[in-house]
Formats: C-alpha cells, structure tokens, sequence
C-alpha cells in the first residue's frame, strides 16, 4: 500500500517538498541479459538474471545552501560506511512502480551536478538551481 512518500534513504523519509511535479522517473525490476542467441531456425533464445535491478531518477528543486546541506544531510545517513562510502552506495528504499509496493536496495549514486544561480554576498547565501539525483540499483 502506497504511504504517501516516494524514497526513503536509509530509515528517513525524503520529503516531497525536495521533489519536483513531473520529476520522478523509474525503471523498476530491469532485466538483465546473460545471453542471448539465434539458433539455425533463427529462433531468439534469451537467458534472462533472476536479479532484477532498478535505476531511479529524480529531480530536486531549487534551494539555497542550507536546504541542500538538509538534502545532503539525508542522504549522508543512507550511505554506507567503509569502502562503500567512497562507492557512494547508499541504502534506500523506493516505491516500486511496476510491483506497487515498497522496496528496499543498495544503489550507487553517481556523480549530482550542481548548477549555483545566484551568490548572495549580503546574506552570505548561495541559490542552487535544480538538479538532478539518479540511483542505481547493485
């Protein structure tokens, strides 16, 4: 059953108010290909993971310094200690659109690219543009 939120990174909520309408996109389940071949009838025979994997993309809406520190901050408690947090693996779990349910995983975070609009040199403040997050799942 849906519980009104999208992501959780580790046991905290990611709040809507992050996200922007229309951001949130998902690839749930992918199936990975462990061979593929045509025999002499020309007939595809696929070997198909039992493991499926899922990538999520999300956008996060503008915010100044302290709003993505808070961000930050969050994700910070998902991710795991060791050699993972150089990996930037991250415990999460997601609402799994293709299954309806949630989800929990170990993804990777790839690089976030942060665009800075504007500097306020009066408040000492910094407005992010949005940007993007996506995670995939190990």
């Amino acid at each position: 059953m849906f519980g009104g939120w999208l992501i959780k990174f580790g046991n905290v909520t990611l709040p809507n108010s992050f996200l922007l309408a229309d951001g949130w996109e998902s690839t749930p389940n992918q199936r990975v290909e462990i061979d593929a071949y045509r025999d002499a009838n020309v007939l595809l025979h696929r070997e198909t993971s039992e493991n499926y994997k899922t990538k999520i993309t999300f956008s996060v809406r503008e915010m100044n310094l302290s709003e993505k520190m808070a961000f930050q901050n969050v994700i910070g408690l998902a991710t795991l200690s060791g050699a993972e947090k150089k990996e930037r693996k991250v415990s999460v779990t997601y609402w799994n659109d293709e299954d309806n349910v949630y989800t929990s995983a170990v993804m990777y975070m790839p690089d976030i690219k942060y665009q800075i609009h504007t500097v306020d040199e009066r408040k000492n403040d910094i407005n992010y543009n949005s940007f993007k997050v996506t995670l995939i799942e190990y």
